[in-house]
């Protein structure tokens, strides 16, 4: 070390300067560099925090917002074990055209809406649409 980068009366320690200090190669100047950490933004998992998402509900709402005929809408979520869930999506079939989108946007907005939403509780769920009736 330097004199110029030994603590001292006028260079006090990285944790007793004020916001934490300088950087470094991982980030950790800033406001909370002195917490010991790397820096970056990293929270602690303890689980689902809030009310489970039932991925169901958010699957059959946007469905039947989309559709001109809501009531032909059906919705089948199965279970597949080690935080899997498949959701099926059943709908007249001029509506299948709605809920596709142009190129396919529709449907990849809808399953990156859900595949969000299930990043909190640490599942994978997919979305697809079923055979027609």
């Amino acid at each position: 070390m330097s004199a110029m980068q030994r603590p001292g009366p006028d260079r006090p320690f990285r944790s007793d300067r004020p916001f934490g200090g300088g950087g470094g190669r991982y980030g950790g100047g800033g406001r909370f560099g002195d917490r010991g950490d790397r820096g970056g933004f990293r929270r602690a998992y303890g689980g689902p925090q809030g009310p489970a998402i039932d991925y169901r509900a958010l699957v059959e709402f946007v469905a039947r917002s989309i559709a001109e005929k809501p009531e032909e809408v059906e919705i089948n979520a199965l279970e597949r074990g080690h935080g899997t869930v498949a959701i099926k999506i059943r709908m007249a079939d001029e509506d299948m055209g709605r809920l596709i989108g142009k190129a396919g946007r529709n449907i990849e907005a809808l399953r990156t809406l859900v595949r969000v939403a299930s990043l909190r509780e640490r599942k994978r769920v997919f979305v697809d649409m079923a055979n027609t009736r």
